[in-house]
């Protein structure tokens, strides 16, 4: 940590740092792996010289284990994946209101999911925004919805022109808490339900179906199988990884024993067992194997 640090500080040309992230903090084990390592008094020393002036982590994963990681250490920040499109995935709506509930600032990545609710729009979706009243560009659309919410503190947006900067800043200082009213709401689960036209599995990401009995994380395994159909195939192969296998214990779809308990409180009536087995053939391929294999050599040392 020491010798990384050093060699941020000198890439940076600075003494100090404002905010730290931890990066895609995975789960509770992997948090106490690390205060094991000394990781509590390498930071509360950072803070107290005033080298590190902020910590926080960013995250990839279901809302139960996010809220866990909240209660776990006294951050300063976090960072997490949230749009219109993964309102309930993730971190997702129930996460930030937790973090947020803390006095915990929520920073937003992906807030047009790398692009794509921009540029890889479905056209009936393009057409619901062209139709509506007022008019903004999908973009405008993606930040207003999460400048609306009073939960978050920062939305980041990647940028490559000076006009999209001009955008953004221009959003983000003439948006107002609340401003979006129900037919603006309602416009925008248009929106979703025509971008989710191609989905395999009606799931909304409510984690009724949880805890599973072997901990596979049945959300964000149906979440990368319908990213798979929705935005292609490395999106979904990358988010399963993050959610399945870099975890301490995995919550893969191959732990699925098809006892069949998620499926007594699925509000969607989802047939759990057999769209696992879907998943399971599409998302974990030789590629995924190889890469879970990797992981668990690495973890060993």
């Amino acid at each position: 940590m020491e010798k990384c640090f050093q060699e941020q500080l000198k890439r940076l040309q600075t003494d100090y740092i404002d905010y730290y992230l931890m990066h895609m903090l995975t789960d509770v084990e992997t948090w106490d792996k690390l205060k094991d390592l000394g990781i509590l008094e390498w930071l509360e020393d950072k803070k107290k010289s005033g080298a590190i002036r902020q910590v926080g982590f960013s995250y990839h994963g279901n809302s139960d284990m996010f809220c866990k990681l909240i209660d776990a250490y006294d951050w300063d920040f976090t960072q997490i994946q949230y749009n219109y499109m993964d309102e309930n995935s993730q971190a997702g709506r129930k996460g930030l209101h937790y973090a947020a509930a803390k006095g915990i600032p929520v920073v937003i990545m992906e807030p047009l999911r790398g692009g794509r609710l921009v540029n890889k729009l479905p056209s009936d979706a393009v057409k619901i925004f062209e139709e509506y009243p007022v008019k903004r560009t999908p973009v405008q659309w993606a930040l207003r919805w999460l400048w609306n919410q009073p939960e978050v503190t920062c939305v980041l947006s990647g940028m490559n022109s000076v006009e999209m900067v001009e955008d953004n800043v221009e959003t983000a200082s003439t948006v107002e808490i609340g401003e979006l009213k129900e037919p603006e709401e309602q416009m925008l689960r248009h929106v979703v339900k025509a971008i989710n036209a191609k989905m395999k599995v009606g799931c909304t990401g409510c984690a009724y179906c949880m805890p599973c009995p072997k901990g596979v994380d049945i959300p964000g395994t149906f979440a990368a199988y319908n990213r798979y159909y929705t935005d292609g195939r490395y999106t979904a192969w990358k988010e399963y990884i993050m959610c399945t296998a870099l975890r301490k214990t995995s919550s893969a779809a191959s732990n699925c024993i098809e006892c069949g308990a998620c499926e007594k409180h699925c509000p969607q009536q989802i047939a759990i067992r057999e769209e696992l087995k879907h998943a399971k053939k599409r998302l974990e391929n030789p590629i995924y194997k190889i890469a879970r294999r990797f992981i668990q050599w690495f973890k060993m040392y």
